[in-house]
């Protein structure tokens, strides 16, 4: 008669039979976590409760009436991942310790009393995923430089912001509490490897992101950069120095006939000049007695000669005549 009463006036005695789960649904836990469900349930006051129970809709489906049950407060052999800590008069509160996405789904309570069975619909939904460390740095390509700034973030794909978290470095822990590991000028003793956990759950630490930070200064790469930049920019300076000393050596024999040519045109153009040159008068005058001597005395030697010739045959003649 009971239960046709439910059905028949569901709005009024619904007030007094009902279960009610953390209004922020889906619950989003970290793989190694402790997740609490906080739950309250209402009954008649003329009721008495008898049995309460969890269960997973893994293995339901509408309703809790398939075994197995993950909290059974009638059975002694429960999953030892999941204690129920409420009771049986309006606390049904569970925890699910070292939880793992096996343990992701739906969750729903039911309580059982001597006249009626209510189960809390719809359950609550629990999502479980890895903490994952992501980074952002302020050069977006390349290696990371020392001097550069960058951020690990440790994040919950299934969640916003987390609360508290705790920061490992090659496996050790670093004093930070911050969801955000901020490096404003990292240094080449900042590289390594990080990861981060929920503080006080060191099962649930994520997988370690690898920095290595590049030493300018101390890399042998980039040493060798500069070494070959340096030795190409002094032999391209010692071409050059050579390439202008060979011309100015090529370029100086041709000044130097150029200037033998002048010097010799300048001194051959003023013997052009007689009246430039001392004596000039005295040679000219030389010349002309020379000439005219030598004009002079081939006459003079042909008139003795003839006057000679002359006489020599007037002496013959004569020496004939008188013979």
């Amino acid at each position: 008669m009971l239960q046709i009463i439910l059905l028949l006036l569901p709005g009024v005695l619904s007030n007094q039979w009902s279960v009610n789960y953390p209004p922020l649904s889906p619950i989003c836990a970290a793989r190694g976590s402790d997740v609490s469900i906080d739950c309250r349930f209402t009954y008649p006051h003329e009721q008495q409760v008898q049995q309460v129970l969890w269960c997973s809709m893994r293995s339901n489906n509408g309703y809790c009436v398939n075994e197995p049950y993950v909290y059974d407060s009638e059975a002694n052999n429960n999953q030892k991942d999941f204690q129920y800590f409420g009771d049986k008069t309006s606390n049904c509160s569970l925890l699910i310790s070292n939880i793992d996405q096996t343990h992701s789904g739906e969750y729903k309570f039911k309580f059982i009393t001597r006249e009626n069975k209510w189960t809390g619909d719809p359950g609550v939904n629990i999502l479980v995923d890895d903490l994952r460390v992501s980074m952002s740095r302020s050069r977006e390509n390349g290696s990371t430089m020392v001097g550069d700034s960058l951020n690990l973030t440790c994040t919950l794909s299934c969640s916003g912001n987390l609360a508290d978290v705790q920061w490992f470095k090659n496996g050790d822990p670093i004093q930070h509490s911050e969801p955000v590991l901020t490096f404003s000028r990292v240094t080449a003793e900042d590289s390594g490897n990080y990861s981060c956990s929920l503080r006080n759950f060191k099962t649930t630490v994520s997988e370690e992101i690898t920095i290595n930070i590049e030493d300018v200064a101390g890399s042998p790469t980039v040493l060798i950069i500069v070494v070959f930049l340096v030795s190409l920019v002094f032999i391209t300076a010692a071409v050059m120095l050579i390439r202008r000393r060979k011309a100015r050596t090529q370029e100086k024999p041709v000044e130097e006939r150029e200037e033998a040519k002048g010097s010799l045109y300048s001194t051959t153009q003023p013997q052009t000049t007689a009246d430039n040159l001392p004596g000039a008068e005295d040679v000219q005058q030389e010349d002309e007695v020379e000439y005219s001597s030598v004009n002079i005395k081939p006459k003079d030697l042909l008139q003795v000669s003839a006057n000679t010739e002359q006489e020599n045959d007037s002496t013959i003649y004569s020496a004939v005549m008188n013979g």
